[in-house]
């Protein structure tokens, strides 16, 4: 199989609507090693090439006849993801092998950089297939409240009711070796380098052998980011960035296990509250190391309740000062891949009416570029405005069509909090703002307003 027959069963995968035919045809298509070698390059969470924008091939500077067997496109792919080609010599590498590749060739070595075949099926699709073929990266869910069974929970020790904190969810991983990795929930990796004397800390904090979970914030000037602005400061390290002089990360962590439960389907048959306690006795310990409390390494903020209505009463205390909630767990919780009924989380939602104003297309360098990316929406009065992401690739078909039916239509719009007016914006927003389904209202015409939003809020939280 040729990188041309790679990209063509690609296409054909990506034109299959059964979820079922879509497996079976990687499955067929796996007994060819380019095939293979093509997922695993774009899969692997574990592997980014570091351009956020990738060059367009130079069209008829050259015959374009080549594919990935006559050119030195997997020696350039290794390179690019060990950073050993980077910046602008990147980029004239990535163009000129391009415009040698044929179109399909080219779109395709275009689609690996960015992570993204645009096929519609992911990694665990490939791992029914060939298990094991893409790693996968365990992490462990909150249930919801109403699928909990709380009166089972040890209430009389005490129930652990954490903040939700409002940063990034990481991994940090302290190798026996001394070796410092931090990786995001799908186990994309975050340039240690970056992060300067953190991985000193982690090293003394953190026992060897053992992977720590929590968020990370970014202090600027001394003072905690807000979430938004602490995000897109750690988006811009994981592309390859660095920290300015003025920024800090500082992580709060919450569990710590053993590396060796870090596996699919993995367990920790430790108890939470046993968990907790040895990992708040190693921040001791490393602090005492280190000769200074440090500011870079706490634990979540932590209080103990007794009683369903004590941690709600926690939740809405921390819900009236502007955060996101909590997340309650049993003391007795073991630790497990998957979804664990012994921890929920409590937040906040609220449901808006928006009118949508226009349609964005999606950023360039992404699965969406050319196509419908978000809807641009504001309440009545226009004092609020955000963008909302198209819910899926049916919606986004159907707007693509036929963009002007949408724009004047109401949306409902789910969110997390009102974001106020910034340096970079005059207008309110909102915080985690989705679709809540995929098409416009037909039983209203009217937006909220801002203060109608506000109010919505006000009333979720007393409420709560």
């Amino acid at each position: 199989m040729t990188s041309d027959q790679a990209f063509a069963a690609i296409e054909k995968i990506a034109a299959t609507p059964s979820k079922n035919d879509k497996q079976a045809m990687v499955k067929q298509f796996l007994a060819f090693d380019t095939f293979k070698r093509v997922l695993v390059a774009a899969l692997d969470p574990l592997v980014t090439y570091g351009m956020q924008k990738v060059p367009d091939r130079v069209e008829g500077a050259a015959p374009g006849a080549n594919t990935f067997e006559n050119a030195p496109i997997w020696e350039t792919l290794d390179k690019l993801a060990k950073r050993e080609l980077t910046g602008n010599a990147a980029q004239d590498e990535v163009r000129r092998l391009m415009t040698f590749l044929t179109p399909q060739s080219a779109e395709l070595f275009k689609r690996i950089i960015r992570k993204d075949l645009r096929a519609g099926f992911s990694e665990s699709t490939v791992n029914k297939a060939w298990k094991g073929l893409i790693r996968e990266f365990p992490y462990m869910r909150c249930a919801l409240l109403k699928d909990a069974k709380l009166d089972s929970w040890t209430w009389a020790e005490g129930v652990i009711s954490q903040e939700k904190a409002d940063g990034m969810f990481m991994n940090i991983d302290h190798a026996a070796g001394g070796e410092v990795r931090i990786t995001s929930r799908a186990g994309s990796p975050f340039p240690i380098e970056a992060f300067g004397v953190f991985a000193d800390h982690v090293r003394a904090m953190f026992p060897a052998g053992t992977q720590t979970h929590g968020e990370m914030l970014v202090v600027v000037n001394g003072e905690v980011a807000a979430r938004e602005i602490s995000n897109g400061i750690l988006n811009r390290v994981a592309a390859g960035g660095d920290f300015t002089i003025s920024e800090v990360p500082r992580f709060f962590a919450w569990d710590q296990i053993p590396l060796s439960a870090v596996v699919p389907k993995g367990k920790y048959e430790v108890g939470y509250r046993d968990r907790l306690k040895a990992m708040l006795l190693g921040l001791a310990s490393g602090n005492r190391a280190l000769g200074i409390q440090s500011l870079m390494i706490q634990v979540i903020p932590t209080r103990v309740v007794k009683s369903l209505e004590d941690a709600m009463a926690h939740y809405r205390e921390l819900l009236a000062v502007g955060k996101e909630g909590t997340i309650i767990k049993n003391g007795r919780a073991i630790w497990k891949d998957g979804t664990s009924k012994e921890q929920i989380k409590l937040k906040l939602e609220v449901d808006v009416d928006l009118i949508i104003k226009g349609i964005a297309e999606g950023r360039a360098g992404t699965k969406n570029e050319g196509r419908a990316g978000a809807f641009n929406c504001e309440s009545a009065c226009g004092q609020l405005r955000v963008d909302v992401t198209v819910k899926n690739e049916e919606l986004r078909d159907q707007v693509d069509a036929n963009g002007s039916d949408f724009v004047g239509r109401i949306i409902a719009v789910r969110a997390n909090s009102v974001m106020k007016p910034s340096e970079s914006s005059e207008f309110y927003s909102l915080f985690l703002p989705r679709m809540v389904e995929a098409g416009y209202r037909t039983d209203k015409s009217e937006a909220d307003s801002l203060e109608r939003v506000i109010e919505q809020f006000d009333a979720a939280v007393q409420g709560a």
